[in-house]
């Protein structure tokens, strides 16, 4: 695990807080493919079957309110908010129910053994350094129309939640034509399909509200281009 610090703005005195460098999220498909890389004995299919019937039992748990206790979280309730007099009742303009999830045993068990490596803070904003065309294995110089190509840099991700985002090249009359098949979409790299593109030459640029904090997002769309023009013969 990476973490950096960064500049404590929450007090007056010269110090530091450590941040852990989160470079991608993991979803559901993805832990099923990693587990049938290292074991193959049931189907992607078997396993979601079993986890989503595991899920209903959970849910099933929690709606009858009780307590669970697996080895990677623990599940608990509480109600915030006050109530007048003994015989008043739970209103939900008053009064809220609380799903308090915390780490299981094996959660626990793994902190305390992590290895953590200290890392530069990450690049404040998004910069574009590589763009390889892969049809003709040239880098910074041109982009085939409708073909893949290869971005590298800091901060690239797009994500977010404003309608904007998204990657586009950029005309020299400014007009924008967006790229709309992303197959790596990374901190540091995003492969991607170009559009449909006429000849001449093109800026690249990234609208993202990403953040180094997967799901958290910038308030803002932030916008940045190459510094440097493509050709599409």
């Amino acid at each position: 695990m990476k973490y950096y610090l960064s500049e404590n703005k929450l007090t007056d005195e010269d110090n530091y807080l450590a941040r852990v460098l989160v470079e991608r999220t993991i979803d559901q498909d993805m832990l099923i493919t990693k587990m049938l890389r290292k074991r193959n004995l049931v189907s992607k299919t078997d396993i979601v079957a079993v986890l989503n019937s595991y899920y209903e039992e959970v849910i099933q748990c929690i709606n009858d309110g009780d307590n669970i206790t697996l080895p990677i979280a623990n599940i608990s309730y509480s109600i915030t908010g006050v109530f007048d007099t003994d015989e008043d009742s739970f209103t939900d303009d008053k009064h809220k129910l609380q799903i308090n999830l915390n780490g299981g045993r094996l959660i626990k068990d793994l902190a305390e053994n992590i290895p953590l490596k200290k890392v530069s803070p990450p690049p404040a904003s998004t910069e574009i350094t590589h763009v390889k065309d892969i049809k003709s294995d040239t880098v910074n110089t041109s982009i085939t129309s409708e073909g893949v190509f290869e971005l590298r840099g800091s901060r690239l991700r797009i994500d977010g939640e404003h309608a904007d985002i998204g990657l586009y090249f950029v005309a020299e009359d400014n007009t924008e034509t967006k790229v709309e098949h992303l197959v790596v979409n990374g901190l540091t790299k995003i492969i991607a399909q170009a559009p449909t593109l006429t000849s001449g030459d093109y800026r690249i640029r990234i609208k993202t509200q990403a953040t180094a904090n997967s799901g958290v997002y910038l308030k803002e769309v932030r916008i940045t281009d190459t510094t440097f023009s493509i050709n599409v013969a």
